[in-house]
């Protein structure tokens, strides 16, 4: 087996081979099991911010 050279890279520059050699999978999940609830709490933001899509359009 190959000696692997460590080195830091940011996470935009590791590729399928990177994280096979470091048995890396990835798997899709929907948001609500992965943190382990029934429902996702609201936002604790203005709900302004959340339906204004153009800064120009909210209330000053």
């Amino acid at each position: 087996m190959a000696n692997l050279i460590c080195s830091a890279k940011s996470s935009s520059d590791w590729t399928l081979n990177d994280l096979d050699s470091y048995h890396i999978s990835l798997n899709q999940m929907d948001a609500l099991p992965f943190f382990g609830l029934q429902e996702l709490p609201q936002p604790s933001v203005d709900p302004e911010l959340l339906t204004n899509v153009d800064a120009g359009a909210m209330q000053q």
